[in-house]
């Protein structure tokens, strides 16, 4: 009977801990369907009002999904700055941490482990320390206000080396040796037999690099000083509060592509093992 009720508590704690994460994304997805209206009367405070939790809405509508996608276009510009940043600084980035990941695992070479160190140390530093430094090298270089200078510094960090690198270090000696024996090249021994056995850690790492930089805020503030080239991140906070059903309905359309993105790669990243 004691194990029964420890068992039942650890549920209720579980169920409590998944509504409690879930319960914005409702909030979210119920309010972009209430009219501007309703939302307002919701939350709107005054000395003899006091603002409600309105989850339910009294009526359905879509309007606000019609203006966000069909009659204000600068919502869909702004849904696509973002596409246009993320998606070269995961394919770059996947695509570089593969390379050095396989490199500082399966190859010999001199410095090696001193190299990977100063990895390490990079990683651990906070991204607002290399903040300045990287201003200053995309200046010399002209790239302030264009969407390089958000995807070169994000592109090449050492999160995704560090991350693959653990995955490669499970994949056996002993066979990379035997395909060496073969004749096989470093990039057939890559490309054939260490991504096969790694394709959970590539998934993680697409997944974490989409989100995080889905998200980015601090780096556009500082880059990028023409609104027109913010990414719906930075452009949702500065919204007007005059629509909300609005800000809302593009609050869920942002939310689309990283979930998508986790869908497809599920499986990998569930099976995945470090």
């Amino acid at each position: 009977m004691k194990k029964r009720i420890v068992l039942i508590l650890k549920y209720a704690a579980l169920v409590l801990i998944v509504l409690m994460f879930l319960l914005p994304i409702v909030y979210m997805l119920a309010n972009s369907v209430m009219p501007t209206k309703e939302i307002t009367d919701a939350y709107t405070t005054s000395p003899d009002h006091y603002a409600s939790f309105h989850l339910i809405p009294d009526r359905f509508s879509l309007e606000q999904y019609y203006q966000a996608f069909l009659r204000r276009p600068q919502f869909l510009n702004l849904f696509w700055n973002s596409v246009l940043i993320t998606v070269p600084i995961v394919i770059i980035q996947t695509v570089v941490s593969i390379f050095a990941a396989f490199a500082f695992t399966k190859l010999k070479f001199p410095f090696r482990d001193a190299l990977f160190f100063i990895f390490i140390i990079l990683l651990i530093m906070p991204s607002w320390v290399t903040m300045v430094p990287n201003y200053m090298m995309i200046q010399r270089l002209g790239l302030l206000d264009t969407i390089w200078s958000l995807i070169l510094p994000s592109a090449f960090t050492a999160f995704g080396v560090c991350l693959l690198r653990q995955y490669m270090r499970y994949v056996p000696d002993e066979t990379i040796e035997a395909a060496r024996i073969d004749g096989a090249s470093t990039l057939k021994i890559l490309f054939r037999i260490v991504l096969p056995q790694v394709k959970g850690g590539v998934a993680a790492l697409m997944i974490l690099t989409f989100i995080d930089n889905w998200n980015m805020v601090e780096q556009v503030i500082v880059f990028i000083t023409d609104e027109e080239k913010y990414p719906l991140s930075v452009a949702l906070s500065s919204f007007s509060s005059s629509d909300p059903g609005v800000i809302f309905a593009c609050g869920v359309i942002f939310m689309i592509p990283p979930l998508l993105l986790y869908l497809y790669h599920s499986k990998e990243f569930k099976n995945s093992k470090v």
